[in-house]
């Protein structure tokens, strides 16, 4: 790697395919070919349809259950559905054209957004992490299902960006994107300790002011009824937060889903592991950083711990680990880190090649049920993995600092 003529041919080697790859899966083929966005047309728009001829947009919650948020019920905050309203009677295929325009165009954001955070100059460094988030298995399914997390990527790349530069108006992207999704809260906690109250009262009154005027009738049902359902958690193969391996293993029909949620002692575990992890992420954190190197390793460590805090991890929201992804990738390419970056090399494999051969067996008919349950852990490996290469690096960095 020292060697700047081959590690250039080695860049350009992985990304020429890696970039056609890409421009096939997200652009050509839903562009081109047309293609049917499974959430965003089953769940969010049919929300938002309900929505504006008055409904309830959590009907099916109350009917079929929402205590595995996948499928036509729609478990997501109001502010989503209530912004999709101007699109309900659009032509299908006009609307999935838009939508893939919009969660690659977030994609870019998030890219330009990031590099400028880290002061990323080198090209052979840039098209690294630009081919890191391109090839990961998330961005691409994330796409596919036109799911809203590519949005809140962007925004987290906007966070980022004011957070290493020491600005506020970063709070109004956090605030934006837990108002659309509550999975990057947690964040939210690192505002607070550092004590940025400027970023954390922008984030807070753009978030309450969009719930509040996101058809405020149905919040009382969304915060009573919706959150605790889904905030139960479930042992379902899809789940890849420490709940869900908890969940699968006290209650073994959660996998497949024939037994739905998870039991008592389940979520005593899982809420138990969530404290802890926030207890030992705050304490190698200690006190905010004055480098924005360390401001940047502080957003890795907080966004890193955010999956296995959460009740449930689906596969798709773990794209936003590209946040720490990418910071510690830079910091250990930059410091020639091999261990950290190892580790991170190992979370990008498990949930992306890893989970994508254990979906291959389960589809194609694999009966090891022994194997596949095994197989179903290396999400929650990986998710690990990137957390503790943040917490290694901050304290390695801090190390360097005080020497």
């Amino acid at each position: 790697m020292a060697n700047r003529r081959f590690s250039g041919l080695l860049v350009i080697w992985a990304g020429i395919p890696i970039t056609l790859l890409y421009i096939w899966q997200a652009l050509v083929q839903p562009l081109a070919f047309g293609t049917y966005l499974g959430d965003f047309q089953e769940s969010y728009m049919r929300a938002a349809g309900r929505l504006a001829a008055g409904r309830d947009p959590y009907d099916l919650c109350q009917t079929m259950g929402c205590l595995e948020p996948t499928g036509p019920q729609y478990v997501t905050p109001l502010p989503l559905a209530w912004l999709l309203q101007p699109a309900v009677g659009v032509d299908s295929h006009a609307l999935a054209a838009a939508a893939v325009i919009l969660l690659n165009a977030s994609v870019v954001v998030f890219l330009i957004c990031v590099l400028r955070a880290l002061e990323v100059r080198d090209w052979q460094l840039a098209a690294l992490l630009v081919l890191v988030a391109l090839a990961f298995e998330p961005t691409t399914a994330n796409i596919v299902e036109g799911q809203i997390n590519l949005v809140l990527l962007a925004l987290s790349g906007v966070w980022l960006l004011a957070w290493v530069a020491g600005r506020w108006w970063g709070g109004a992207a956090l605030g934006i994107a837990v108002a659309l999704k509550l999975i990057q809260a947690p964040v939210g906690l690192l505002v607070l300790w550092a004590r940025r109250w400027s970023m954390l009262a922008a984030a807070a009154v753009t978030g309450l002011g969009l719930w509040l005027i996101a058809a405020p009738q149905y919040v009382p049902e969304y915060v009573f009824k919706v959150v605790p359902a889904i905030g139960a958690g479930t042992g379902f193969f899809e789940n890849h937060s420490p709940g869900g391996t908890i969940a699968r293993l006290l209650e073994p029909d959660t996998f497949l889903g024939a037994a739905r949620g998870a039991p008592l002692a389940a979520r005593i575990i899982t809420t138990l592991i969530a404290i802890a992890a926030l207890v030992v992420t705050f304490a190698v954190l200690r006190r905010s950083s004055s480098s924005a190197t360390g401001r940047s390793l502080e957003a890795a460590a907080i966004v890193a711990v955010t999956p296995i805090v959460a009740s449930y991890s689906w596969g798709t929201h773990l794209v936003l680990l590209l946040l720490p992804m990418l910071v510690l990738v830079a910091w250990a390419v930059r410091r020639s880190d091999w261990t950290v970056l190892g580790l991170v090399a190992l979370g990008w494999a498990l949930i992306g090649p890893g989970h994508h051969a254990f979906q291959v067996l389960l589809v194609s008919g694999y009966t090891n049920l022994v194997g596949l349950r095994l197989l179903a852990e290396l999400g929650v490996i990986g998710i690990a993995a990137v957390w503790i290469a943040s917490l290694l690096a901050v304290r390695r960095e801090r190390a360097t600092a005080r020497s």
